[in-house]
């Protein structure tokens, strides 16, 4: 069997193969769910989706030549579920539920047999987009799950996951990559890289040249109140004037973007000194993720306000 598209090719992360490896040679012992969790861009959904076409391959090899793998290689493949990455997952309408909710999921799929092969792989790649009354009607999914379905959800943080769901799944860790396998994989893959990127491979769906430009901006004028203004309105003005992104644009992971490289800067000089800043930037995260709309701008000027009172 090639190598190509195995699960071998996941580099720097051991621990998630060893689990792998064992239910790759003993599929009838992977339990109804696997949870996928650590630092993001670190090969999770990579090895998610290579484990997903080995599992379903008909000779159980992920051999890329039989119906199953032709099908999975083209994506088309019938018993192979893959959820948005980019919208929250709902719970669906009772009588005529959308496509990708919950009950699409369980009246549609879950109580038909597979349609090619002899399971059925459900991969939710961002399963923190599930909201918590969908994240509660998967829960009898889970608790008796057809004999042929296998949930994969991978995710960055367990507590973003009720712990009802994680007390019914094997939770199978990701670490940050090294710096050996990260200068491997960025020269074989030919890949932008910034140092702040720290253990992850492409932590940002951001163009190269915004984030160059980012960076570039916020080490120029991190260091001086009166420039510190200059960079607040840059950032809020940056939400309606990006001709560097057109397309599929999105003001969090911009936001997030800039506080990390903020934190970077920092970092680099005398941590101590910079300590309050770090962990106002911190807190900034954090009040980020919570996805309350309209939120950025009022966080955003919140922060600068703090930075220039220290």
């Amino acid at each position: 069997m090639s190598n190509f598209f195995s699960i071998e090719e996941i580099q720097g992360q051991d621990t998630a193969l060893q689990y792998v490896r064992h239910y790759v040679k003993s599929p009838h012992m992977i339990p109804p769910l696997l949870v996928f969790y650590g630092p993001s861009s670190v090969g999770k959904w990579a090895l998610a989706e290579r484990f997903a076409r080995h599992v379903l391959c008909l000779i159980g090899t992920g051999c890329g030549l039989c119906q199953s793998c032709k099908s999975f290689i083209s994506n088309q493949h019938p018993d192979y579920i893959v959820f948005p990455a980019n919208q929250r997952i709902a719970i669906g309408d009772d009588k005529d539920p959308a496509e990708f909710t919950v009950r699409w999921l369980q009246n549609r799929r879950l109580n038909y047999r597979p349609h090619l092969s002899k399971y059925r792989i459900i991969l939710f790649p961002d399963a923190s987009l599930i909201n918590n009354e969908a994240e509660s009607a998967l829960l009898k999914s889970l608790e008796e799950p057809p004999a042929h379905s296998r949930f994969i959800f991978i995710v960055d943080d367990l507590t973003k996951l009720k712990q009802t769901i994680i007390s019914r799944a094997i939770c199978i860790p990701f670490s940050y990559l090294n710096k050996q396998v990260l200068q491997s994989l960025s020269a074989d893959l030919e890949l932008f890289r910034e140092d702040f990127f720290g253990g992850s491979l492409i932590p940002y769906d951001i163009p190269s040249e915004v984030i160059t430009l980012t960076r570039d901006m916020v080490s120029k004028n991190l260091r001086d109140s009166i420039l510190l203004l200059q960079l607040e309105n840059w950032i809020r003005e940056y939400k309606d004037d990006h001709p560097e992104w057109t397309e599929d644009f999105n003001y969090t992971e911009f936001l997030e973007l800039v506080s990390t490289i903020m934190i970077y800067e920092f970092s680099k000089e005398n941590i101590e000194d910079n300590a309050a800043q770090i962990e106002m930037l911190y807190d900034f995260k954090n009040q980020l993720h919570k996805n309350i709309p309209g939120l950025e701008h009022f966080l955003l000027s919140e922060l600068f306000h703090k930075f220039t009172r220290e």
